[in-house]
Order: structure tokens, then C-alpha cells, then sequence
């Protein structure tokens, strides 16, 4: 697990997580928050044989989804949007952002 934090309006806990649109229920996950399904901006690491049964854990299948034009940006104006969202929610609340992709975490 990763810890970001920003300077804001008070401390504020973001929960991401991915979800695996294929899946049954999936989308049943997302309670509230920021929701994205990138499963046609980013590279599915499923579609490359060596990655197929890796993670997003996995340094290998991380860098191939980054690798993707226009990635880094993507993940720039996501950062925006979710910061925004923090400073609109109380202090020691949770900001949530769901991505989905297809076979999840």
C-alpha cells in the first residue's frame, strides 16, 4: 500500500482500488466517490502472455500500463479531480476513486 498526502483543507483518506468490470457484481462495488473505467485509455496487461496472470502489484504489469500514450496525464488530471474532491468532503472522512479495468486487481 501506498500513502499519499496532500496540503489541504485537513486530513482526508483516499481509498483506490481497482475492480474488474468483467466480473459479476463489479460495478457493485462503487459506493460514492470518483469512478473511472479506463479499460479502452490504458493497455490491458492481460493481452500480453507474460502478463497475463500478474497484478497491478506487479512492477512489470505497472510499467506496462504506464507505458501507454498519455498515461502519465491521465493519472495528472485524475490527481486534480480527486484532490478537488478531498476539500469538498469533511476532515478524517474517506475520498474514494474506483477505477475499473478489465480483469481487476
Amino acid at each position: 500500500m501506498q500513502i499519499t498526502h496532500l496540503d489541504g483543507l485537513g486530513p482526508v483518506s483516499a481509498v483506490i482500488r481497482s475492480i474488474g468490470a468483467r466480473h459479476d457484481g463489479a460495478h457493485q462495488l462503487v459506493a460514492d466517490g470518483l469512478y473511472l473505467d479506463l479499460r479502452k485509455a490504458l493497455r490491458n496487461p492481460a493481452d500480453d502472455p507474460a502478463l497475463r496472470y500478474r497484478t497491478g502489484l506487479d512492477p512489470d504489469v505497472y510499467a506496462h500500463v504506464l507505458a501507454t500514450p498519455g498515461a502519465r496525464e491521465l493519472v495528472d488530471r485524475t490527481a486534480v479531480q480527486l484532490r478537488a474532491l478531498a476539500d469538498k468532503v469533511l476532515r478524517g472522512r474517506l475520498v474514494r476513486l474506483t477505477v475499473a479495468c478489465p480483469g481487476g486487481l
